[in-house]
């Protein structure tokens, strides 16, 4: 690497690193998560008070099953047996519901602002209640009254292709939340860098900078260093938001929700979270030198807005595709488009981490953004020399697409 390109790559990453504008894109979606898990936290530690408190007017056998299984229902069980006191306590808000059971017909009443009651949970003990009394009536045994009330026991798995599986429910929402991550992260993290690096070249455009730095350096040497400058920038914001992922999981990971998403996204490995990250890396570099390509075209501030107007349409066709295919998987044009650059990268990871694509595919996927990357940043350095001290009052795709035919002939 030359004494050149470094210069212009530190400078153009000191620059940027150093600002206000910097540090407030990448502080203020880490303040709100912030404020978001403080208030999840909040929430979580004061639980313990929000556990509804019932009575149950029923015969004795059938309380003791109910506050036998307090826990599991996540109630408390009054010791008022007196149908008429349970209700005036219950008009006073004094209790959360009044569960009347007669014979096989019961009757929860609640008032507007109790606590939320597991009434599904209620409803299948009362119906095993049911069930055994009727199994005695019937003159079963106690085994055979077991058997009959047993639950069916059916467990969904996704079967993967080699030849292990997951639970459904676990596996639906890690997908889910990947579809869903890795769509916006892609999205986002394109839209603040292509919008930073096309602001910088039309600044050193507008103000005439650009001839004095093509005077010291070549044209190749700015288009290059700018790029990796930025590259690096977005690549520090990245490890930024990992580093405070894992601390923020180590200091909460024995919370209840932490520990739900956890097990909601055990899923997903290490090594596609790695396979993932690389991927959004190199399709962040390669919106970067798309976009030099075209932010060369400007000639003033005014143009930056129509210049990464199609690279942020194309960043979300990408976007919306990844949502698309959670439903038609096996749809040829998905299937297709999951390969293409500039779109692969919100919608390849998602076909890995549910098991429709295999890791072969997955990573001849990365390598065609790789290559494409490569080839674009090649052919790109050319038109950018010829652009960037030219001046035309032509719309900029006007003037890329009379670009790319010159560069043909």
């Amino acid at each position: 690497m030359s004494n050149q390109l470094r210069i212009v790559i530190k400078q153009t990453f000191r620059n940027h690193f150093k600002s206000r504008g910097y540090w407030l894109l990448v502080l203020s979606p880490l303040l709100f998560a912030a404020i978001i898990g403080g208030i999840t936290y909040g929430i979580t530690k004061m639980q313990g008070n929000t556990t509804p408190t019932i009575a149950v007017i029923a015969p004795s056998e059938v309380r003791q099953v109910f506050t036998q299984s307090e826990k599991s229902l996540n109630i408390n069980v009054s010791k008022t047996t007196d149908n008429k006191t349970a209700n005036q306590s219950l008009t006073n808000e004094k209790l959360d519901g009044v569960l009347v059971v007669d014979n096989d017909k019961a009757t929860l009443t609640t008032h507007p602002k109790s606590n939320a009651i597991n009434k599904e949970a209620i409803n299948h003990i009362l119906g095993d209640l049911s069930r055994q009394q009727k199994a005695t009536t019937y003159g079963l045994t106690s085994a055979q009254t077991a058997e009959l009330i047993k639950p069916y026991d059916l467990k969904t798995v996704v079967k993967q292709s080699d030849n292990k599986s997951t639970n459904a429910e676990n596996s639906d929402m890690a997908n889910y939340g990947v579809a869903v991550s890795i769509g916006i992260i892609t999205t986002v993290i394109v839209m603040w860098y292509t919008s930073m690096i096309a602001t910088e070249i039309a600044n050193e455009k507008s103000s005439r900078i650009m001839e004095t730095l093509l005077a010291a350096t070549s044209a190749r040497v700015q288009y290059f260093g700018k790029i990796i400058g930025i590259f690096g920038l977005a690549t520090t914001h990245m490890l930024i938001y990992i580093i405070s992922g894992l601390l923020a999981y180590l200091g909460f990971k024995d919370n209840a929700i932490v520990e739900n998403l956890s097990s909601s996204f055990s899923g997903v490995t290490i090594g596609f979270a790695l396979f993932a990250t690389l991927y959004i890396l190199i399709a962040v570099a390669l919106y970067l030198v798309l976009t030099s390509l075209i932010a060369s075209l400007i000639n003033d501030n005014a143009q930056v807005q129509q210049a990464i107007q199609p690279i942020t349409f194309l960043a979300m066709v990408g976007y919306m595709f990844s949502f698309v295919m959670t439903n038609m998987p096996n749809n040829i044009a998905i299937k297709i488009l999951s390969y293409v650059p500039f779109i692969s990268q919100s919608m390849m990871p998602v076909r890995l981490v549910t098991k429709v694509e295999t890791w072969p595919a997955a990573i001849i996927s990365l390598v065609i953004s790789f290559i494409a990357m490569i080839l674009l940043a090649w052919f790109g350095q050319n038109i950018y020399a010829k652009n960037v001290l030219s001046y035309s009052d032509d719309k900029i795709m006007s003037q890329l697409f009379k670009n790319l035919k010159k560069q043909k002939n």
